[in-house]
């Protein structure tokens, strides 16, 4: 057997059973929905009862950067679109293609499992945003179904990577003992 097949099989993948075999499969359509997410309708600003306005996530990165607003369009760049993507496919290169006898697994999973705390970083940036615009009375803000999948994507990339966390932390333990 090769090296690789080894590897395979060995890996978090190749133990999990039931849903847990989907991971991967889970991880690219979260993918996929956290793109989609990115370019739907997510907030719909109202001002003065006569202008409104449907903005993405995409358009406010884009109009930060176009306003000359390049440390804040960056930052909200990398946590909303590299960032969880970068995530995803970690999550997925951890579950199909790491052996559980790799040392560097846990260290892996345990970087995964600290920055995926700051995923949720551009939700709270949106709530904010919300809550800025309406307190001075003048604008009403709604979310709309873009920042709802968002919110989605990434709650549900935590829950996935978390998963991943515990399957290689129990096969760990399994093959030690």
């Amino acid at each position: 057997m090769s090296e690789e097949a080894t590897i395979a099989a060995q890996s978090i993948a190749s133990r999990a059973s039931g849903l847990d075999k989907f991971i991967g499969v889970t991880a690219a359509a979260l993918m996929l929905l956290h793109l989609g997410s990115i370019f739907m309708p997510a907030l719909r600003v109202k001002q003065f009862f006569f202008f409104k306005d449907t903005i993405t996530i995409w358009d406010t990165i884009a109009k930060l950067f176009d306003r000359g607003e390049w440390v804040i369009s960056t930052v909200l760049f990398l946590f909303t679109i590299v960032f969880p993507l970068f995530k995803l496919m970690a999550i997925v290169h951890l579950f199909a293609s790491r052996s559980l006898s790799d040392p560097k697994l846990q260290q892996h999973l345990l970087r995964l499992e600290t920055l995926g705390r700051w995923s949720m970083l551009d939700v709270m940036v949106a709530a904010l945003l919300i809550v800025s615009l309406t307190a001075t009375g003048l604008a009403e803000a709604r979310f709309l179904p873009g920042m709802y999948v968002f919110t989605f994507a990434v709650v549900a990339t935590l829950a996935l990577s978390s998963r991943v966390g515990v399957l290689a932390r129990r096969f760990s333990a399994d093959s030690a003992g």
